[in-house]
């Protein structure tokens, strides 16, 4: 079973290979986690919240992403972010800031009548403790920009705190799988490094950076 709390496995490192998929291109991009370092910022809630009431989304300024990918250079930068949050509240996550996470098929965001449903609470990644639960992939231009909504559905008001940590990662790209199948190294030193990573002989980890979706259909 993954621990969701572990630091030590939860991190994506130098000499790390990803891939995740160009969501205008539908391609497989490849790349390979050069270097990193650790930020840390606590968000404080604008405003109190009363009880039972929503708050949001804000998108927090510090937060944007100032540098994508640099074809002279060859390089991107990824951002791995995870949060804890003191406060009983419900986080809501939308990224990018217009499109909300978390949902499900026939329950996509919450409502007046139903908020227990694609949030995140205190239990699930304490301020102290934040776990690998609340990851979100952030990239230039697709994800550059983070929004959050709460909601407090206890008696009293509450002025919520994230506890946010970003692995910010320049990455070296090795290359794209079309949708066809055909490989396009950046540069040809990459050409058997790229064909071993599409056939898994290499291994990487894929990014999820837009949200799965699925229609709310019935049986």
């Amino acid at each position: 079973m993954a621990d969701w709390r572990d630091w030590s496995t939860g991190w994506i490192k130098e000499g790390h290979f990803v891939s995740w998929v160009n969501p205008e291109s539908n391609e497989r991009v490849y790349e390979h986690v050069i270097a990193r370092d650790l930020a840390h910022y606590v968000y404080t809630w604008p405003e109190a919240i009363p009880a039972g009431e929503e708050s949001g989304p804000y998108t927090p300024d510090d937060l944007e992403m100032t540098k994508g990918y640099d074809p002279r250079s060859n390089t991107n930068r990824i951002w791995q972010m995870i949060f804890g949050i003191r406060g009983q509240v419900y986080i809501y996550v939308e990224l990018p800031t217009d499109i909300h996470r978390h949902g499900l098929p026939k329950v996509a965001k919450p409502s007046r009548t139903l908020r227990e449903v694609s949030h995140f609470e205190e239990i699930m990644s304490p301020f102290d403790e934040p776990s690998f639960i609340t990851e979100h992939i952030m990239i230039k231009p697709w994800t550059d920009r983070i929004s959050f909504s709460a909601y407090n559905p206890t008696g009293i008001s509450i002025t919520p705190k994230l506890n946010i940590f970003v692995n910010r990662m320049v990455t070296e790209r090795i290359g794209v799988e079309r949708p066809d199948g055909t490989l396009e190294p950046t540069k040809p030193k990459f050409k058997e490094v790229l064909e071993k990573l599409a056939k898994r002989v290499i291994p990487h980890r894929p990014l999820t950076i837009m949200p799965v979706r699925a229609p709310a259909a019935s049986r």
